[in-house]
């Protein structure tokens, strides 16, 4: 085992209370006052000077003023939901609850950066430490990117992990994906505009569920028709809102849903066509539409060049029994914006196998997490910040 993990596991006990009082204090969306503070906090305990970027926690590890950069990324915000998880440690925050793992991966940030503190004389250039909020659809990653995550000092490259529950391989394995990571999310509302009228006389209206029903199923062309059948594309409307009375056609009605796809070309040609068939079918029928993209996300996609290397460091750190390539999520990750500034990689770490008891995963409001995995997930940030520094000095 090397020193760095043998220093991690000597540190669990701090790691395990660092994540237990986020995952007792969730708080939703970009703004998380409460997490920042305490992450900052810590920070400065350990010698970090960290300060606001975006709504997010920074802090600089200058090994070597001089080298290279390279930015870890651990995301804080919870999703807005009750937790059933059964854990002595539950959240205590109403409608709030740490049910994708953004716990660990704070946890797991804050440990990696006492080991690199730690070991300060072995890094042979600058670490950025990246505390993000609103990961979960707020915008998160763009709202750092544009007050300046990737400058000052300007980023080389990036790493970043994501807790994975309910999967097929034990603990502490490293599940990396080459090429793609995740899909695309794009997420849409669309509100069309008819006319009311009373349901006895429809043809003094013009009707709105009518002409949702008619965009639902010309929408699904994109995908059986026009899409390039060996690039997969899920196209979803997941909510359809309309009317107060069953006697009244309602004067607007609205449907919301989500675009996915790993392909940036499929990506645009959807959207374009979404647009086209939305307006089309509303002409058709008299009525009109206002579109509106509430959340868009870039494919997540692992740099060619780097993604090797730095999978090399973490298999020379936890042994090649404990690497396991999976296929590409058609979830989605915003840490798809740093990558589309900056070469990096972005993988999961098992967090419990459905063997050993692990039976929900990401989202689910039972899902638990084995705790063993926090200082393996500690030090492999550490073993690719200081390796990969090394390296390229």
């Amino acid at each position: 085992m090397s020193e760095l993990l043998n220093q991690a596991k000597a540190l669990a006990p701090e790691i395990v209370r660092w994540r237990r009082h986020i995952h007792e204090n969730p708080e939703v969306s970009a703004v998380l006052p409460n997490t920042c503070a305490y992450v900052a906090a810590e920070l400065r305990s350990m010698g970090y000077e960290p300060y606001d970027v975006g709504g997010g926690v920074v802090a600089m590890l200058d090994g070597d003023p001089d080298g290279k950069v390279i930015l870890l990324r651990g995301d804080m915000d919870a999703l807005p939901m009750t937790e059933e998880s059964g854990e002595p440690f539950a959240s205590k925050t109403p409608h709030a609850a740490p049910t994708c793992g953004h716990d660990p991966h704070t946890a797991m940030l804050l440990g990696a950066a006492k080991l690199l503190m730690d070991n300060k004389e072995k890094v042979k250039g600058r670490v950025k430490f990246m505390f993000q909020p609103g990961e979960e659809g707020y915008n998160g990653c763009k709202n750092m990117i544009a007050d300046g995550l990737l400058e000052a000092p300007h980023v080389d490259a990036a790493f970043g992990m994501h807790s994975a529950s309910a999967v097929e391989q034990k603990t502490g394995t490293v599940l990396y994906s080459n090429g793609s990571y995740a899909a695309s999310a794009d997420a849409f509302k669309v509100t069309v505009h008819g006319k009311g009228a009373h349901g006895a006389s429809p043809e003094d209206g013009i009707d709105p569920i009518n002409i949702i029903t008619h965009i639902h199923l010309a929408l699904q062309t994109i995908n059986s028709r026009e899409r390039v059948q060996r690039e997969p594309l899920i196209l979803t409307i997941g909510q359809i809102i309309a009317g107060d009375a069953c006697n009244i056609i309602p004067e607007s009605g609205y449907f919301t849903g989500t675009i996915r796809t790993f392909n940036q070309q499929v990506r645009e040609h959807a959207k374009r066509r979404f647009v086209e068939i939305v307006n089309g079918v509303c002409a058709t029928f008299g009525g009109w539409a206002e579109i509106e993209w509430t959340t868009e996300m870039a494919p997540t996609i692992n740099d060619p060049v780097i993604t090797p290397e730095l999978l090399g460091y973490i298999r020379e750190l936890v042994g090649e029994e404990n690497m396991a390539e999976v296929p590409a999520s058609m979830g989605s990750e915003d840490f798809s914006e740093v990558l589309l500034h900056v070469p990096g990689t972005y993988l999961n770490l098992s967090f419990g196998s459905k063997d050993e008891g692990y039976l929900f995963g990401g989202h689910h409001p039972k899902i638990r997490h084995n705790e063993d995995a926090l200082p393996i997930g500690s030090a492999i940030y550490a073993q690719v910040a200081m390796e990969w520094l090394q390296h390229n000095c």
